[in-house]
């Protein structure tokens, strides 16, 4: 047998790495032994589940890239001075490397692979918008709270207000709708595609014919099919192995803490009521902020006609949570177990986004869903009126 030379053997194993498919987590500002979770959602699943586990060392931790599939990926980054972090990447065959500092944990940077790249690009685009957003709901919270509670809700201070949020509010979307136009028949565009379907601003069939004309090898990976469920869902279909909940279901358990550390489930809150409200929030979510006076406004019209709520908050700093519970003057059972999106009750109740609440009676059969103003108190006035 002929022999391999020494350049030809240096070359092959040369090659040989430069192929190999890496998955590189660089930080700053990041504890060595610090865990960091490379994670994947599976179909069906509201939540991600990890895949690859490692430590940071020198800054630093690489993962034999394992996705062979296009897919959503997610790298967790957790600590023990109250670091919990994700980041967001599609997950995908190749070398990617994402950059997170602890200092600037919303300026993370993801790069290495097309599709990578491509959601870098948008995530530059979108973020001063979202920073703009957040900006413009620190600074007007507080007047709008005043402005309600003084019951001027049909003023025109508030009603400018409201249409500023919502003019700004609709650029985001702006930029997904036309990221999601450009990259048709590419990963990316797929992705942009599956977030938009749930606003349901195209019918079900006109989202189905921007799927289909998406190559077969992209219709048919993981990321694909997650697309064809959403699908399903918005025409109505039922779609099999998803946890969502029903008018009719009984609500799932949750156990979390209260304000004072206290451990509280739902079956423990129910006894001796009637007709609940489960809100789930956090006080980083503006349009959670936005409907909290309403909520107020509510809570104080029909508590004593055997009405309650208890609200349950997806947030992970305590000031924060309990900062928003004075300043928003929330004066029924609060809790949380500070987990962020890990919280259990994400999986539990199938949420996507907040917020989210479920109107419940005294044994936990759901009697509505998300309802908010004044859907919410004509359902509790018909309700009550039984």
């Amino acid at each position: 047998m002929k022999k391999i030379g020494l350049f030809l053997l240096v070359l092959v194993v040369s090659v040989a790495c430069k192929n190999k498919s890496t998955i590189e987590v660089i930080t700053e500002n990041v504890a060595d032994n610090t865990t960091v979770e490379v994670q994947s959602r599976e179909l069906g699943e509201a939540m991600p589940k990890a895949i690859l586990s490692g430590k940071i060392q020198d800054g630093k931790v690489t993962f034999d890239n394992t996705f062979a599939d296009i897919d959503e990926g997610f790298i967790a980054i957790k600590d023990n001075e109250g670091l919990d972090a994700t980041v967001f990447f599609v997950g995908e065959p190749g070398s990617i490397t994402i950059k997170f500092d602890k200092n600037k944990p919303d300026d993370s940077v993801v790069s290495g692979t097309e599709s990578n790249e491509q959601l870098q690009k948008f995530l530059n685009e979108i973020r001063p918008i979202v920073v703009k957003i957040k900006a413009f709901m620190a600074e007007n919270e507080a007047k709008m709270m005043k402005l309600v509670e003084a019951g001027d809700e049909n003023s025109i201070e508030l009603k400018n207000i409201k249409e500023t949020y919502e003019k700004m509010s609709k650029e985001p979307d702006a930029i997904v709708n036309r990221f999601e136009s450009e990259n048709r028949g590419k990963a990316i565009g797929l992705l942009m595609l599956f977030d938009r379907i749930p606003t349901l601003e195209k019918t079900p069939e006109e989202y189905k014919a921007i799927f289909d004309s998406y190559p077969a090898s992209l219709k048919t990976s993981k990321l694909g099919k997650k697309v064809e469920d959403r699908l399903k869902e918005a025409s109505g279909e039922k779609v099999e192995d998803t946890k969502g909940l029903s008018v009719g279901d009984k609500l799932p358990e949750f156990k979390a803490l209260s304000t004072e550390g206290k451990e509280l489930t739902l079956t423990t809150f129910l006894d001796g009521k009637s007709l609940v409200l489960v809100d789930v929030w956090a006080s980083w979510c503006g349009p959670c902020r936005q409907e909290n006076p309403n909520l107020v406004k509510t809570y104080n019209t029909f508590h004593e006609k055997g009405f309650d709520i208890i609200g349950y908050s997806l947030d992970k700093d305590d000031t924060a949570w309990k900062k928003a519970i004075e300043k928003d003057k929330l004066t029924w059972t609060q809790v949380s177990n500070l987990k962020f999106w890990q919280d259990p009750i994400v999986g539990d109740y199938n949420i996507t986004g907040v917020p989210a609440n479920y109107l419940i009676d005294g044994n936990g059969t759901i009697l509505a869903m998300n309802l908010r103003g004044e859907e919410l108190d004509k359902k509790l006035e018909e309700l009550l009126a039984k």
